[in-house]
Parts: C-alpha cells; structure tokens; sequence
C-alpha cells in the first residue's frame, strides 16, 4: 500500500505551510486555506484523523491576494489584500487550535468588508486523505451552530466519537451550514479582528487521551551550544528547535515523531535513531521512547502485522482504519532493526544518565528483544537477522532503506528476500555486546561473557559472508537470490557498531568518500556507478543526513578524523543551502557543482526527526564525549575541522550531574576547558 511507503508519492510540499504543536499539525496553502477536496493533504489533523479538511477565508465572495506568508513551529502568518484591504491571518496550534483574522482599512475612504469563513470536516484517516482504498465508514454528522460554535461530527465505525468545535468571536454576523460571515463597516485605517478557537474530540473506551495534550518537557535541562561557525551554529538552532517541535505527548508520555506532516506518530527504528543522535542533547525523552515502545512489544506470531514475540514495532497508528483493522498500523512490526536498535539505546541511555531504575524496569522488555535478535529473527537459520517481507500492504523491505527499490543487485535486479542487511548484523553485533554491558552492571559475568562470546562468532561470520575481497567493501545484503555486492552507505552503519576489523574498515572509510559515493553534499545511498543508480530516487542515489551522520560516528569510531570532517561539512553546507538552515529527510545525489544547491527531494518530510538529529550527533562525535552515567564520569578526546575553531556547551548532563565545557583547536589538536562541574563529576580529559 502506497501510504506505507516512505516514498510517500508524489506529493509536493514546497509551497505548503505546515505547522505542529503537540500532537496536532496543520497543512495548508500559503494564504492558509485549507482546502482538503481540492489538495492532497490538507488538514488539521489530531491522532492520524482529518478534523479539518476545509477552511477557507473569502472576502467579497473571492480568494484575496496573497502577498506575504511564513511559518515556523506551532505558527503561521499570511498576509493578503482585497480592494483596499488589508489581511492578516495567524494560525497557532501550540496549546489550542487557534485561527486570528485582521481585517485592515488601509485606504482613505470608509470601505465595506464581507469576510466569509468556510470550515468542514471529513475525519478521514491519513492514510485515506493520501490515496490509499477508503475502507468502513460511521456516521458524518450534518454542521450544527451552537449559539457562535460550530460544530462538526463523526461517530466513527471503529466506535469512537470524533468532533470538532469552532467558536467565533465576535459572534458571526450570520451563519449558513458550515460558513460564518461578517460584515465591517470600517473607516480610514481602522482594522477589526475575528478569533476562532478550534477545539477537538477523539473520545473512546481504549485509554488514549480524548483531548490534545501539551508536551511535559520544556528546555530548561537542554544541553546548549555555542560555537564560532555561523553556518553549524544556525543550523544546530534549527536542528535542536524542530526536535522540541516533533515531541509528541501521548498516554501520559512524550516521544519524537518521525517527521512533518505525514510522520506524526510513534515509530520504532526512527524515534530509536533521533533518541540516540540526541543523548548529548536532552535525555528525558529516552525514556519515555523506550517505555512507549516496550508496552507496544510484540507478543505473538501475526503475518498481517509483521509481529513477532520480542519484536520492536516499526509504526504506531491511532485512526479509524488501524482501529479496524483495515490496515496493519495497530501496532505494524515490519521492521527488521527496531529491535536490536532498542538494546543499544537502552544501554546508551545507561551510560549518560545512570539510571539503573529504569533498566531494571525494562529489563523483561530487553531480554525478550535480546531473544529475537539472538534467533528469533532468524528466519532462513544461517545464524544472520533477516526480514521475509509481508503480506498485503506489508513493507516489502524492512531495514531503514525501506522503499520498494531500495535493495538492488549490481545489474539493478530486486533482491529477493529473505535479506539480510549489512548494516542490521551489526546492529545485533552491538546489542549483544551492549546487553553484555547491562549484565555485567549486575554481577552477572557469565551471561555476559556468553553475549560477548556470541558477538565474537557473528563477527567472525559477518566478515566471511560479507567482505568482498575483490571490491575491498562490504555487501550490501545476503539474499535469496545471492549476495548483493551493490556499493551502498549501509557499510557505514557497520563502522558506527564497530563490527569491523581495522583493515577492512580503513577500505569502507576511504570507499565511502570515494566520488561515486560522496557526493559534495554528503554520502549517496547507492554508488554512481551501480545500473539501479538515480540521484533523485528516494534510497537508490539520495543523501540522507541520518545516513550520514552515522557514518561520521563510525569515522570517529575508528580515528577517521579526515573523512569524517570532509562529512561532517558538506552536511553542514548542505544545511545552510536549505530555508531556515532545516535539513530535510532526504536530498538529491547530484555532484556538488552540478548545481548551486543541493536538489530538493520534492515529498521530503521536513522537519524530520533524525534529520534534525543528524549534526547535532556529528558534533558529539567529533568532541569525543565517552560519558559513564554509573560512575559519573566524562571522557572528552575532541578532533576538531578547520573550520571549527571554538564550541561551548553549557548543561552537559552525565549521570545526572552537570558540567560546562569550552573546546578550542589549537594547530591541529584541540584543548579543553572546564568551565563548570557539579561536585561529584568527574572529567577526563584526553
């Protein structure tokens, strides 16, 4: 099914307005209409529901001219004008949905003003609003006016109750169906205004919140950043800015979405990776992500939905279509990394906060994921996790190269599946080796040593079966049809685990910055010179900052400060190439100096969560930070680019404690000062 896909169709967001707050988004054009018949994706939507799919603002009966529009965050503003008139049009979704119209004499002379304001709602499931077969429906209610409310119900087939109110203030000068006008009189430069307050229900017997609900987190334990590139400096601001706009309050917890607009939920493999780019950053919402995620674990064997005992979720959904069943979202597992990725955040965790509790509460939940990576996942038995594919509307691929392309031989055949993925072996490489770390924080040496003896043999085997002598590279999967001995970034996923032998790792560095895969934006997903090869498909020759940025962490890993810099900048460059220095999910391959600018992905979700991760991390990386929550310790080993002479972070969090640190590249090596450390913190500096 399309909509599973993130390839997303063909849906073209450049010139839309899209705005977050909480668990509501909104996308409109940019004089804000909202216009859900008529345009792909329009909406104001809450818990994957359309509760609106039109609003319109008319003046005179027309469209007025649209002269100006922005968004950023929770808010967008549109300015237009009509005849003399002057309108402005503010939408906030940050603790209610909120419409403000300013309707402006800007002329010499009285003028008369009708101001019509449309609204409707079809409480149609996303996945339905973006094309996919509309299954069962309720019952949609006729637009009922309350003194000056409106209101717009659905009594849904799934047995929830969904409904919209909008109250007008002033009062409507008259109402018709869904429309409330008003007529001004308005003399030389007076201006009148109109407020509409959007209010939302999404009521049933499961436990989820009714209402939307504010994000618990706020800023004040932040990690901040400060450093002497201009160009790293706004992007980190933008980058840490959408991260605090995807936090997401759900049953009582907050997680990070996937992405704006069509991500807007609860993901496995990517709320894992953007928690774990982001440690440094703001460790409260591991936490809740790890909790999220462990109460969603599968626990039985389900084709339809992917799930399995053990398994980790790839896609939580909460519409009308998951509630029945009609597509597999409820929770969907097709995911073969999620669960391996699962452990080593946990243990990641560990290590900055030293938060044993949570640990230990979790550690059921562990030890049934460490069960399905250890064999669970195994589904061919050759000892190497794997994925089959699904049935149905099931992901055909399941690692994070997920669309239906993504897996190609070396003449541009389809993989055949099972397939198991370079970079997913060592993702189970590293939770056997993180889970060997929780143990032993327990006194248990031998299930430790029985999880490292394990990583040591997959080591072993993943060199035999995936190093490619000849091509002094690693393979992209193990198929059924064959091993995929494609040239693609997933080897440098293998570098971040730290699977690989020196030798063959100094190969996959060099290889990775080699002109067919870097392309002066970054690494492509796939080598130029494979036959599958296109700089504007999604995962066969596009650049993703998350790809990227774990490949810089692998760079870092193995004293690849050369490459990993040359990364770390041309993601920076491509970052300040973009509006507001926002990375999006996804970008062109072209050659850098084909172009100006990196070529725009047209469906990309922006901002996306492990995008806005992605420099953010390579700054940690490249600072060196080797925090130890359990004995409050802090190792910093800083490798700084020319480029970057000076970074300062304020509210370093290790263990609870917090410490304020300057870093500053002198010649080549870079020097470190301590500015500020709770008592009880201890700093190596190396």
């Amino acid at each position: 099914m399309a909509a599973m896909k993130r390839a997303r169709g063909p849906t073209d967001l450049t010139d839309a307005l899209l705005t977050k707050g909480g668990s509501v988004f909104a996308v409109s054009d940019r004089l804000g209409d909202v216009e859900g018949e008529r345009t792909l994706g329009h909406g104001l939507y809450f818990h994957d529901t359309r509760f609106l799919s039109r609003a319109v603002l008319r003046v005179g009966g027309r469209r007025p001219r649209l002269l100006a529009a922005s968004c950023d965050g929770d808010r967008s503003v549109s300015e237009a004008g009509w005849r003399g008139l002057r309108l402005r049009r503010e939408r906030r979704l940050e603790r209610e949905p909120l419409e403000r119209i300013e309707v402006a004499n800007s002329g010499s002379r009285v003028r008369q003003a009708r101001v019509e304001l449309e609204y409707g709602a079809d409480f149609g499931s996303l996945f339905a609003v973006r094309g996919s077969p509309v299954g069962r429906r309720g019952r949609l209610l006729a637009p009922a006016w309350r003194g000056s409310t409106l209101e717009l119900a659905y009594q849904g087939a799934d047995g929830r109750e969904r409904r919209t109110w909008l109250s007008f203030d002033p009062a409507p000068t008259e109402t018709d169906g869904p429309s409330a006008r008003y007529h001004f009189r308005l003399e030389p430069g007076e201006c009148r205004s109109i407020e509409v307050r959007i209010a939302l229900r999404d009521q049933g017997a499961d436990g989820l919140e009714a209402s939307p609900p504010t994000p618990t987190t706020a800023d004040t334990e932040r990690l901040e950043v400060r450093c002497d590139d201009r160009a790293l400096q706004a992007a980190l601001e933008r980058s840490l800015a959408d991260l605090a706009l995807l936090a997401t309050p759900q049953r009582g917890t907050t997680f990070i979405a996937a992405g704006l607009p069509w991500f807007v939920a609860l993901f496995g493999r990517d709320s894992l990776i953007t928690v774990q780019q982001t440690l440094a950053f703001d460790q409260r919402l591991a936490a809740g992500t790890l909790e999220l995620l462990a109460a969603h674990q599968g626990e039985r064997r389900d084709a339809w939905r992917g799930e399995e005992p053990g398994k980790i979720l790839h896609e939580l959904r909460l519409a009308e279509d998951a509630n029945l069943g009609e597509v597999p979202h409820s929770p969907y597992y097709g995911t073969v990394d999620a669960t391996p990725l699962f452990v080593m955040l946990l243990a990641e965790y560990v290590r900055w906060t030293g938060d044993l509790t949570l640990w230990r509460r979790l550690r059921p939940s562990a030890a049934l994921a460490l069960d399905w990576v250890r064999g669970g996942g195994d589904h061919d038995g050759d000892g190497f996790l794997d994925y089959e594919g699904g049935p149905g509307p099931g992901l055909s691929n399941q690692g994070w190269k997920d669309s239906a392309d993504s897996i190609v031989h070396r003449d541009g055949r389809l993989a055949r599946p099972p397939i198991a993925l370079v970079e997913v072996q060592a993702y189970a490489y590293r939770a056997r080796l993180d889970a060997a770390w929780l143990h032993r924080l327990e006194g248990e040496e031998a299930a430790a040593r029985d999880l490292e003896a394990e990583a040591a043999e997959l080591r072993r085997r993943f060199h035999r079966t995936f190093w490619m002598p000849r091509r002094r590279f690693l393979a992209m999967a193990m198929a059924a049809d064959g091993r995929v001995e494609s040239i693609a970034s997933n080897a440098g996923h293998a570098l971040w685990c730290g699977i690989l032998d020196p030798g063959p790792a100094a190969w996959v560095a060099r290889r990775l910055l080699a002109p067919d895969m870097f392309s002066g934006w970054g690494v492509r997903t796939l080598s130029s010179r494979e036959a599958a090869y296109d700089p504007d498909d999604y995962q066969v020759g596009a650049v993703w900052p998350h790809d990227n940025s774990l490949i810089v962490a692998g760079l870092c890993r193995y004293g690849f400060w050369s490459e990993a810099w040359r990364v770390f900048e041309a993601v920076r460059d491509a970052a300040a190439a973009f509006p507001s220095s926002r990375l999006p999910e996804v970008f062109g391959g072209h050659r850098r100096g084909s172009a100006r600018r990196p070529v725009p992905y047209p469906a990309a979700c922006s901002p996306q969560a492990w995008a806005a991760g992605s420099l953010p991390y390579m700054l940690t990386c490249c600072l060196g930070l080797r925090p130890d929550g359990i004995r409050r310790r802090l190792a910093v080993r800083p490798a700084l680019p020319s480029w970057l002479a000076q970074v300062e972070l304020r509210g370093l969090r290790v263990g609870g404690l917090r410490a304020d640190l300057e870093v500053r590249r002198r010649g080549t090596r870079a020097q470190v000062r301590v500015l500020h450390r709770d008592r009880g913190l201890l700093i190596d500096i190396e």
